[in-house]
């Protein structure tokens, strides 16, 4: 454990470096920052009450922690990506990480990118995005990502970056809020059977960023299908370029020729992501 003092900040950090003979292979951190999502002063002045039970903001809006990891083939003498993940319902990063083989499929896809997994609310049903929310907040997080990056040496100034966003179920809000607020081009947006709501954000985000993709995969019983076919349907009516298929018929070349792909999946919500490695896929796509 090591404290780094920039700019008045204090990381508490905790430096997980992978050993070389552990797959995938990079430097791992965990870093808090206080424009991390939590605390929120709305959570903390107003608990989350969901089906008769208190989420206080104690034990589930308290943690400003965000996960980095940094894979050992990437080239910090080159534009890159930060791919950044936000869990849904009921997870936390440790959770999540593990359960969805989220840095196992980040790391396949070789993209010349650094994962980043900012804390949400923790083990709660909430959709939340706390101070995401707001704007600016977001720019600033990142901010704070980027020194102390620098001053780990893992990146270096004055290197271009984009962001690729991407979560699972509720995640959907705090990722639409991002889409309006962050100041970095998004090459793509990765819903993960998350497609409950913002479907304005979501469009105005790509009307406005004709370069921008997305890839949206929704299930049966997850409550996106209805979503997921309305704006499908909205884009056909604005002649906008996408496709829908089923998951297995899947291609690269969908994303290459379209802004937005939808994907129907027969598996469960919880499946979506890990199964046939779908994330790793998506990210692959967008290369």
């Amino acid at each position: 454990m090591k404290q780094l003092l920039c700019l008045g900040m204090i990381f508490n950090i905790l430096l997980l470096q992978a050993q070389t003979a552990e797959m995938p292979a990079g430097k791992s951190f965990r870093i808090s920052s206080p424009y991390s999502m939590f605390p929120d002063s709305l959570r903390n002045k107003e608990p989350r009450v969901y089906d008769n039970k208190i989420y206080s903001a104690q034990e589930h809006y308290n943690d400003s922690s965000a996960y980095i990891f940094v894979p050992d083939y990437f080239d910090k003498n080159k534009p890159f990506h930060f791919v950044v993940w936000f869990h849904g319902w009921g997870n936390n990063i440790d959770s999540a990480l593990p359960y969805y083989h989220l840095k196992e499929q980040f790391y396949a896809a070789h993209l010349n990118a650094i994962f980043l997994f900012p804390e949400g609310p923790k083990n709660a049903p909430d959709s939340y995005g706390g101070k995401f929310e707001k704007a600016d907040t977001f720019n600033y997080f990142m901010n704070d990502v980027t020194k102390f990056l620098q001053t780990e040496k893992c990146i270096t100034k004055n290197i271009s970056f984009d962001m690729i966003y991407g979560g699972h179920s509720g995640a959907y809000r705090v990722m639409s809020y991002l889409l309006l607020h962050s100041k970095y081009n998004c090459k793509g947006v990765l819903l993960f059977d998350a497609l409950y709501g913002e479907l304005e954000k979501f469009a105005v985000h790509l009307q406005k960023n004709p370069l921008g993709k997305m890839i949206n995969i929704y299930t049966d019983n997850g409550g996106t299908l209805q979503n997921s076919l309305n704006m499908a349907k909205e884009m056909k009516a604005w002649k906008w370029k996408y496709v829908l298929k089923e998951e297995d018929d899947f291609l690269k070349e969908d994303v290459r020729k379209n802004q937005v792909v939808f994907l129907h999946s027969k598996k469960l919500h919880n499946d979506v992501v890990a199964n046939q490695n779908n994330f790793q896929r998506f990210l692959e796509a967008l290369k």
